[in-house]
């Protein structure tokens, strides 16, 4: 039970990050980055770009 919590949790995370890295209003090259990124490690890049990069990639920071 535990193991299927952690799994839709971080599959939730990873769908979130990966989502929102699309739509972002950053160039093309940052969207790359972070795509690479969330795809590369799944949970640790998630997080990584949801809570530092976010703002870098749309352009604010």
């Amino acid at each position: 039970m535990i193991r299927y919590t952690f799994w839709l949790l971080t599959t939730t995370l990873w769908i979130i990050a990966l989502a929102d890295a699309l739509r972002s209003g950053g160039t093309l090259g940052r969207k790359i980055v972070s795509v690479a990124l969330i795809l590369a490690f799944p949970v640790i890049g998630s997080l990584v770009y949801l809570f530092l990069l976010r703002d870098w990639v749309q352009g604010r920071a």
